[in-house]
């Protein structure tokens, strides 16, 4: 997945600011990574490989300004390379953007904008983003107003991030890609995740779909896809910023293998009792399980979904697995009373997001099977239980709550490997 880090402040360390987000961004995966910052002109660096090469080829008295965006990308249109890398400009240098996603309509854009008269360097997809700007800016219209006429051509998903010279100013916007703002006392971020800037603020802001923001020193204002002003809670996050990082590890994977024992204990305290032998699940207390339960799920995701689904069927409910990518509502039988599961440990994958968003407008009853308190999941789904595994999961301890008569309290548990609780009216999770 590439990621994105934005940062407009007033102490002049934007260079610093935006390298640290991008580390904090590398568990992502990426090959490429790279930076454009706003002074009397854009300065734009960008390197094929680690973040750590893109350090080494910075100039000597490092990068400064008084904004800048910087970028970490996954290959898709187009081989990793220096040129293939974030950000990309305009024919005239005169704006700089990153983006995560598929612009869906990018070749008609292209071939429009060629026609125009502009020049492309790259393969990449993000590339007639600010050529569209620059189109729109030659008709007389305001940066802000150019940024926003680029967006509304682009189909697909995407979060997009944008600065020009001499501004203090990052203009962002997202649909179907997750994008976050973070209220700092020095200035203002945005970023793909949270890990990017927790070193510097806890104070967060979601922006959804169709949404707008832009953000410089003195503050964030976010807008609606026709430009009025739109209300937003800022949220406080509790995360400790050393989780973030690789804690002494080499690599965030050989992090996380040797963090599976306490994620699982996350997962399960306060839900698990040994002593009865029961699993509460306080979030799911007003979920009536009466129809078919269907899983929606990619990668890894899937697979975990493929043995919940095998495991419910044994025990007398009807379940289903589907590859997000392949759910089709008007395909499959479904009722009110379908209870219809996203697994997604971001929140944020978009397969998944569109099959639960069209099982949303069905009618069915949509929960997200979800690790990240605050994600696109976890705010448009009807029900959500999070995993609780690792810092994406923020959460609040609760009592169980002996009233709760769901059938989710039937659920049997055995915590010892190779060991079998006998049980004939509830489901069985074996932790092995």
């Amino acid at each position: 997945m590439c990621g994105i880090i934005g940062y407009t402040g007033t102490d002049g360390a934007v260079g610093d600011v935006l390298l640290t987000g991008l580390s904090g961004l590398e568990y992502r995966g990426y090959d490429s990574a790279g930076v454009a910052v706003s002074d009397s002109s854009l300065s734009i660096h960008k390197r094929q490989g680690e973040v750590s090469e893109l350090e080494e080829a910075l100039p000597a008295n490092g990068i400064d300004g008084v904004a800048g965006i910087g970028h970490t990308r996954w290959s898709t249109h187009g081989p990793p390379t220096d040129t293939n890398a974030h950000p990309h400009t305009d024919c005239t240098g005169d704006v700089a953007v990153v983006h995560n996603g598929i612009i869906e309509n990018y070749q008609q854009l292209r071939s429009d904008l060629e026609t125009g008269g502009h020049e492309f360097i790259s393969d990449t997809d993000t590339e007639v983003i600010p050529h569209l700007i620059e189109t729109a800016l030659e008709t007389g219209a305001s940066r802000e107003e150019a940024f926003r006429e680029a967006v509304h051509q682009l189909e697909g998903s995407y979060a997009v991030a944008a600065v020009f010279p001499g501004s203090e100013t990052v203009y962002a916007a997202r649909n179907e890609s997750p994008l976050v703002l973070g209220i700092g006392d020095n200035g203002h971020y945005l970023a793909s995740d949270v890990p990017a800037f927790i070193e510097y603020t806890d104070r967060v802001v979601y922006l959804e779909d169709g949404q707008f923001a832009r953000i410089n020193p003195s503050g964030i204002v976010v807008t609606d896809e026709q430009g009025a002003v739109v209300e937003t809670a800022v949220k406080t996050v509790d995360w400790d910023p050393e989780d973030a990082g690789k804690s002494g590890y080499d690599h965030y994977m050989l992090k996380e293998i040797h963090e599976q024992p306490q994620a699982i204990r996350k997962c399960l305290r306060e839900r698990v009792s040994e002593l009865d032998g029961e699993v509460t699940v306080d979030e799911l207390d007003d979920l009536e399980l009466e129809g078919p339960v269907q899983f929606v799920a990619c990668g890894t995701s899937y697979h975990a979904a493929l043995y919940g689904a095998r495991m419910l069927r044994e025990h007398g409910i009807q379940a289903q697995c589907f590859l997000a990518s392949e759910y089709d509502v008007d395909m499959i039988p479904m009722t009110e009373e379908t209870v219809v599961i996203g697994v997604t440990q971001s929140g944020e994958t978009a397969d998944t997001m569109s099959a639960l968003r069209a099982a949303n407008r069905t009618g069915a009853t949509t929960l997200a099977l979800t690790n990240t308190v605050g994600s696109s999941a976890a705010r448009e789904c009807d029900h959500v239980m999070y995993i609780r595994a690792g810092l994406r999961s923020v959460w609040r301890r609760r009592r169980p709550s002996p009233a709760s008569k769901s059938r989710w309290r039937c659920w049997q548990v055995c915590c010892r490997m190779s060991v079998q609780p006998s049980s004939s009216n509830g489901c069985v999770i074996y932790l092995t």
